[in-house]
């Protein structure tokens, strides 16, 4: 799939001489942090904000320092050129692509993916940190940059994706040591024919690229998101109505008790998504393995409750909400019975 998205993309650039029609529906989109953004605060109300008066009660996270918010909002949050990959290519080659990235969300329970974007980063293209969480469950950045031209052509063109650490700073700090970028910020490079999906909740962006200013010789990839979380069948199931049929029924039949056992509110509430695969044994119908294919669940910080008790030598126990939902889960999926002779998987 990457080979052959790699070609059609090589022939919109293979003779920059001659013009191509394909080539005149890119985007140059550039975004600065401040371009669009309603707001009635004036600069007189910002100065004031900048400088408190000497009665108002400000929290070190209120506060600003003069010229803090025009700076901001010249920072750049996009910079790329984009196309919507429908207009790139032919619609048997985008029927394709589509059906075999769609066939990666199924295997983790989204059952397609939003339209995607064909994106090309040269000199000086970056994404500044954002997060995209209405858009589906997980973002997915499919790369067909050439891996002799990242590090030769153009540095730069990673994909940034916080740690989940940073994100819940204070409960693990430590001021034993400081933390560098290793410990902050994960980088992932574009290696062709690789693709990564993420919880677009998470902040993330793409670094800076520099060097080239050659589309044939740049960071290019095709990315959207993954979408429309429901149940799907694999093996048996897949082509089979009355198996099918009979694996929802059972499944439904044990999210009853499921549901009930995760609303009783002795377990804390979680948020993000969780992918669950089923495999059954033909032998028996009995479930052979089951187990998480995609996690990105946290505790509900409205509903994290802290310290729920001390083990046996007085240290405090802490309330570990996702474990006890994944933990609840396995043990009421994990006693599905359906008829022998089917093999197969849900998810």
């Amino acid at each position: 799939l990457a080979l052959d998205l790699r070609k059609s993309y090589d022939n919109l650039f293979f003779d920059p001489r001659q013009p191509n029609e394909k080539r005149f529906v890119f985007d140059p989109w550039v975004v600065r942090a401040g371009d669009g953004l309603s707001t009635s605060t004036t600069a007189n109300e910002r100065k004031d904000t900048d400088s408190p008066g000497s009665n108002d009660v400000v929290l070190e996270s209120d506060l600003t320092t003069p010229g803090e918010v025009d700076a901001t909002a010249r920072q750049i949050q996009y910079s790329l050129k984009r196309a919507q990959l429908s207009q790139i290519l032919d619609d048997s080659q985008y029927e394709d692509m589509i059906d075999a990235l769609s066939r990666l969300g199924q295997s983790i329970g989204c059952s397609c993916i939003t339209p995607p974007w064909l994106s090309i980063y040269t000199h000086g293209d970056m994404q500044n940190f954002h997060t995209d969480a209405p858009h589906g469950p997980l973002a997915f950045v499919f790369s067909i940059t050439l891996d002799e031209d990242y590090g030769t052509k153009f540095t730069g063109g990673e994909t940034m994706l916080m740690r989940p650490s940073i994100l819940d700073y204070w409960r693990n700090f430590t001021d034993e040591a400081g933390l560098e970028t290793p410990s902050i910020m994960r980088y992932i490079p574009p290696t062709f024919g690789r693709c990564i999906a993420f919880d677009p909740r998470i902040p993330h962006g793409v670094t800076p690229v520099f060097g080239a200013n050659d589309p044939r010789h740049c960071r290019v990839v095709i990315h959207g998101w993954f979408a429309q979380p429901e149940t799907t069948f694999f093996g048996d199931f897949e082509d089979d109505p009355e198996a099918k049929a009979e694996v929802l029924a059972v499944l439904n039949e044990s999210l009853e008790p499921l549901i009930e056992a995760l609303g009783t509110g002795e377990i804390g509430r979680v948020c993000g998504y969780l992918a669950i695969k089923i495999d059954f044994d033909e032998k028996n119908g009995s479930v052979s393995q089951c187990s998480a294919v995609c996690d990105t669940l946290v505790a509900d910080p409205e509903d994290y409750r802290g310290v729920v008790g001390q083990d046996m030598e007085g240290r405090d126990v802490f309330e570990d909400p996702v474990s006890d939902v994944k933990l609840t889960i396995e043990e009421n999926l994990g006693s599905i019975q359906i008829s022998d002779g089917l093999s197969g998987s849900i998810v």
